[in-house]
């Protein structure tokens, strides 16, 4: 399983990536930009504010593992 493409790259997730989108809704904290999010299949949520890199990077480690359960 070490050698899977990247999950966006992945042709057997292709109803997973409509099942699974990232939401994200803006959080202002401490004069910085954040953002809470949530995966829209509903099992999966950041369950902290984060900036839009570590969001992205949190989410992919979620699709990850739905590229691994998947197969």
């Amino acid at each position: 399983m070490a050698d899977l493409p990247y999950w966006r790259n992945d042709p057997a997730l292709t109803e997973a990536r409509e099942t699974h989108r990232l939401l994200s809704e803006p959080f202002s904290s401490d004069g910085r930009q954040a953002y809470l999010g949530s995966c829209s299949a509903g099992d999966w949520e950041a369950g902290r504010p984060l900036d839009a890199e570590a969001l992205r990077e949190e989410f992919d480690l979620h699709m990850g593992a739905v590229q691994v359960h998947s197969r």
